[in-house]
């Protein structure tokens, strides 16, 4: 795990578990942000090993410093136990880190604690606010948001510190920041980076037919891990509702990494069988956006909880870069980037009623929807530009070195 380090250039570290070749996948700016930062500092990568191949092209950009496990990201039980060995593992890193003086840590793993564990080395340190993982953990149960609410406040209060700044993706989380404890002036917003070239609109599109669905019915994808916190239970009730004045609408689910089971159990609850479709974890985000394509609408579902009120879901930026027509929780931070009959389809949060009259509007308006969806893919690429987000880092980056 030693790393040889240039001596003339300042050195800034990047820190999550997941190696770069699937880092660049979940956040796109990485390969930028490395092009970025070489001229003028040293990238030092901090991470598990990868699964399969390595991107060498990336790692030319970077050196990696690597703990001796690799995580298979499918497989919900075996990114649990690795997620243990990482914390095991963290002190170990940590001094690892520490022995190279990085100028700047860029700490994108918001797993409980660990921002407050580099905090305390008291470099000059940038955490990326993207999950909220108390809330994850324990924010579908009324105890468990309380316990969260409090667990939260207590670490970001831990992180207020000169050195630090904490960024988010937009004004809606800036605010839950700073009512949890942070300091409003050192919470720049940055946008998240999509996946250009990955999720995109097809021609032609593939038809249901190639899919093993029916072509005469309407479909409805939702997209991503599958967690109770994020509100799958409150749609499928939604789902069951609109049965009866909808029988041929059909919820298609892409994905899972571990609340599979759960999700299966519930759908059987409810008896959606016939109404509900799920794909499983697919192959590629080629596959999935394969998938998307041949919907008649995306859906981004979000409950309305504290833990959703800022975030920007990937499954936004990636569901409006496909060119569908988007519908979504019309929460604080989403409302940020989707405008309601311009660029997507918002919906009260915890309305069904309002849920399933959207769905009727994007069925009922198929010129509109088409306008809009395609409008959905220009906003997607205003909002979610990897080499701004990139610009934006490296310049944090310079300014808490000077």
């Amino acid at each position: 795990m030693d790393v040889a380090m240039s001596k003339s250039k300042p050195v800034v570290v990047y820190l999550h578990r997941y190696p770069p070749e699937i880092e660049a996948f979940q956040w796109p700016a990485l390969r930028d942000l490395a092009a970025e930062l070489t001229p003028a500092y040293d990238l030092v990568y901090a991470s598990m090993m990868p699964a399969g191949r390595r991107d060498e092209e990336l790692r030319r950009q970077m050196r990696v410093l690597e703990l001796p496990f690799t995580v298979d990201q499918t497989h919900g039980r075996d990114k649990w136990w690795k997620t243990l060995r990482w914390y095991r593992q963290m002190p170990r890193l940590l001094r690892k880190i520490e022995e190279l003086s990085p100028a700047v840590i860029l700490c994108k793993e918001t797993l409980p604690m660990i921002p407050g564990q580099v905090v305390r080395l008291k470099r000059p340190t940038i955490i990326a606010t993207s999950d909220w993982w108390w809330s994850i953990l324990f924010g579908q149960w009324r105890w468990g948001r309380r316990l969260a609410d409090w667990m939260e406040a207590r670490e970001v209060r831990s992180w207020n510190q000169p050195w630090v700044r904490a960024t988010v993706s937009t004004n809606a989380e800036k605010n839950l920041l700073a009512a949890k404890g942070m300091d409003a002036a050192r919470i720049p917003v940055i946008n998240a980076p999509q996946n250009p070239g990955i999720f995109r609109p097809l021609a032609p599109r593939p038809t249901k037919g190639e899919l093993g669905l029916n072509e005469y019915e309407k479909h409805f994808a939702i997209f991503g891990i599958i967690r109770g916190g994020k509100g799958y239970d409150e749609l499928l009730d939604w789902w069951q509702k609109l049965q009866g004045r909808h029988p041929d609408w059909k919820l298609v689910i892409i994905g899972g990494a571990g609340g599979e089971a759960w999700c299966r159990q519930q759908i059987a609850r409810r008896k959606l069988n016939d109404a509900v479709h799920m794909t499983g974890w697919l192959p590629t985000k080629q596959e999935v956006n394969r998938w998307l394509n041949a919907m008649d609408g995306i859906i981004v579902h979000r409950r309305n909880s504290v833990d959703n009120q800022g975030i920007i879901p990937s499954a936004l930026f990636n569901g409006l870069s496909t060119g569908r027509p988007v519908v979504a929780s019309g929460l604080p931070g989403i409302a940020e980037i989707i405008r309601d009959g311009t660029d997507g389809y918002l919906y009260k949060p915890d309305d069904g009623d309002s849920f399933m009259a959207t769905l009727e509007r994007v069925l009922n308006h198929s010129a509109e929807a088409t306008r809009i969806g395609q409008a959905g893919q220009l906003r997607a690429a205003e909002c979610f530009n990897p080499r701004r987000a990139a610009q934006e880092h490296r310049a944090l980056i310079d300014a808490l070195v000077e």
